[in-house]
């Protein structure tokens, strides 16, 4: 198994330290096209990536599902202060009941 992080220089350069492959981006942009091209590779079955990029890999993982791919999995590291991933996770259930979740 292979893992890679991608994200700003100092998230890249955490995840290096204990010997994962980082990819610094800068931009939505950039961090989008490294995305991509790390899941076409097919050379990872984990992707670590800071909660603040959640957003922007939607289209990713609804690609991998369209797919039937299991592999690469995400794997979100809390931001201190960030709730992205607390109101991802909210949306998903509130979608499978079909209640809306207030918390």
């Amino acid at each position: 198994m292979r893992a890679a992080a991608i994200g700003d220089k100092v998230f890249a350069s955490a995840w290096r330290l204990i010997g994962v492959e980082g990819f610094e981006v800068s931009s939505e942009a950039e961090f989008s096209s490294t995305l991509m091209e790390l899941i076409k590779k097919r050379k990872y079955s984990v992707i670590i990536i800071p909660e603040s990029f959640l957003d922007y890999t939607e289209n990713a993982r609804k690609e991998l599902l369209r797919e039937e791919r299991v592999e690469p999995v995400f794997v979100f590291v809390p931001e201190k202060g960030s709730r992205r991933r607390l109101e991802d996770l909210k949306r998903k259930i509130s979608l499978a009941i079909g209640v809306s979740l207030g918390v």
